[in-house]
């Protein structure tokens, strides 16, 4: 037990529940619809580190298991295809993000992550699986509708249009 809180890990999620639970109790002098939203971020944030740390404190051998399991492989030079691949990634990527935010920004949030999830879905989806990426994208921007614009009260389609 005594060597878990060795571990920095450890420490950083203990943090964490700290800064989880402030950021619920800074939120309670807000008004009712603006801290419903940062409240449930540091709630579910926090379930989700105590679980965390829960598993780290359940598992035997933590530090030993896992580094008996490092096996001693040779770093690879990545070759010029490949780098071009991921630069091309990375720049389709941040094109995906910045036209999203456009789209948003003109038409609203709502818009905004539809067309974000929609060209994620296009891009780095596999032909095979398109026509399930699209009604993922699309049932995720449900969901975000109804969270947020339904149980927030968030204005999701207030945008410069309209």
């Amino acid at each position: 037990m005594r060597e878990k809180f060795k571990l920095t890990e450890v420490w950083c999620k203990i943090a964490l529940i700290f800064i989880f639970s402030a950021c619920y109790v800074l939120a309670i002098p807000f008004p009712e619809k603006s801290r419903q939203f940062p409240q449930l971020l540091a709630v579910i944030s926090l379930v989700m580190t105590v679980i965390a740390l829960i598993v780290d404190f359940s598992r035997k051998d933590t530090l030993r298991g896992e580094i008996t399991g490092v096996d001693d492989t040779e770093l690879k030079v990545l070759d010029a295809k490949t780098k071009k691949a991921r630069k091309r990634r990375l720049y389709q990527a941040w094109a995906i993000i910045l036209v999203s935010t456009g789209v948003g920004f003109l038409g609203g949030f709502l818009f905004s992550a539809l067309c974000f999830f929609a060209a994620f879905a296009l891009v780095f989806g596999s032909v095979e699986k398109r026509v399930k990426n699209m009604i993922i994208a699309v049932a995720l921007t449900i969901v975000v509708y109804f969270v947020f614009g339904r149980t927030m009260g968030v204005p999701l389609l207030e945008g410069a249009l309209w």
